[in-house]
């Protein structure tokens, strides 16, 4: 007889699949920053599809739609040898595919989705309080990768910008499902949960992760409260710049600079941070929308006639331009928009609208081709339909009510 214990149901593998795309262990990473516990569990969603039968979704089709565009541009620009980095892209989606059929096999999503997501917070802020004993203590720091290591820790991300995004998502989805209808959150769990949050964002020492606690404090209030909390943060603008914390000032130079549009600006105000945004000014200055190759791209070589050795204090030779806007220079903005359309603007509603904007200011500057950058969609899909669940369910129930009352 089989234990019961033993039973993997759907949601393990969900929880595998999630938590992989969410972590970085230095055992997996290779010398290029590669990740391929990400890689083995996407590639293990792709099997559950016919192991367990899962129905594609209707954007999955819409999708491969695009992928084959995708493909047909490479070849056409490029050449058969700059295949696999399509390749890579397309593993990262079965993952992200994988997970919202296998949602579709759960019952309580946003009960599932809410312990999940805790679990991950938690677990971030004990690998950060153990990196920082380790290190206090003068041991080895443990999965320590592109991190400084004193008040600076990456915990399970590959460093502690990336941790701030994670973090950063995931706490402000959690906060979105728990405002959905059905069990309310224990008090104590959550108030042990924001602990959890503050002390990885603050021992990651990263200046994102600053701004990221205001983001999702900010993201996480009503439309009348943000809209306060934004104009009365416009007037008190000159107050700030008396606050000496370096992160913050950092964020307020930075924000003052990107008005002006001017590239120079931003980097003499904050150069580390206004390299995120550099890609985008020039790609902004330089564009042509008479241009054939801006609608369908301009192919890999695009990224070199755009960014390299644009962006003074850069070193000759690296080029990168994140997804936003690098996507719309390798295949153009009428991809770009496909792309935008099937896994962001279709799942816009009242929940997913914070994460989306949290997405679009935090990993936008992200390669499409990074974990960091395909974990935020994958939280914004499972939020939509955890909310899609619960309004279709209430609807049912006040259809049943209705017809007995009838």
């Amino acid at each position: 007889m089989i234990s019961r214990s033993l039973i993997i149901t759907p949601q393990h593998f969900i929880a595998f699949i999630l938590v992989s795309y969410a972590v970085v262990f230095s055992l997996f990473v290779d010398a290029g920053s590669r990740n391929y516990l990400v890689l083995i569990a996407s590639m293990i969603g792709g099997v559950l599809f016919l192991q367990l039968g899962l129905t594609h979704q209707r954007h999955a089709s819409l999708a491969f739609v695009l992928f084959s565009i995708m493909t047909v541009s490479t070849l056409f620009q490029d050449g058969a040898g700059k295949l696999g980095s399509l390749a890579l892209t397309f593993t990262y989606s079965i993952g992200y595919f994988a997970i919202g059929s296998l949602l579709d096999k759960v019952n309580d999503k946003r009960g599932f989705l809410i312990k999940i997501i805790r679990r991950i917070i938690i677990a971030f802020s004990m690998v950060s309080i153990f990196q920082l004993l380790s290190s206090m203590a003068g041991f080895p720091v443990p999965n320590l990768m592109a991190a400084k290591g004193l008040w600076s820790y990456n915990s399970l991300a590959y460093e502690p910008s990336q941790l701030g995004r994670i973090i950063g998502i995931s706490m402000l989805c959690y906060i979105m499902l728990s405002r959905l209808p059905g069990k309310p959150v224990n008090p104590k769990e959550h108030q042990k949960l924001l602990i959890a949050f503050f002390t990885t964002m603050l021992l990651s020492g990263s200046s994102l992760a600053m701004i990221a606690i205001l983001a999702v404090y900010g993201l996480s209030r009503s439309l009348p409260w943000f809209a306060l909390i934004f104009i009365a943060s416009a007037f008190m603008w000159p107050i700030f710049f008396m606050i000496e914390f370096d992160p913050i000032k950092r964020f307020l130079l930075l924000a003052s600079s990107m008005v002006s549009l001017e590239l120079d600006q931003v980097l003499l105000a904050d150069h580390s941070g206004g390299i995120r945004f550099a890609p985008l000014l020039i790609y902004y200055r330089d564009m042509s929308i008479a241009e054939t190759s801006f609608w369908l791209g301009y192919g890999s070589e695009g990224t070199k006639y755009f960014f390299q050795n644009k962006i003074p204090g850069v070193a000759s030779g690296i080029i990168f331009g994140g997804f936003l806007p690098g996507f719309a220079v390798i295949y153009g903005f009428l991809p770009f928009a496909f792309f935008i359309w099937i896994f962001v603007l279709r799942y816009l509603n009242q929940t997913t609208i914070p994460l989306i904007a949290f997405w679009v200011i935090f990993m936008t500057s992200s390669a499409f081709n990074a974990q960091v950058f395909w974990y935020g969609l994958i939280i914004i899909q499972i939020a939509w339909i955890a909310s899609h669940n619960v309004t279709n369910s209430f609807k049912r129930s006040d259809h049943e009510n209705l017809n007995i009352s009838v």
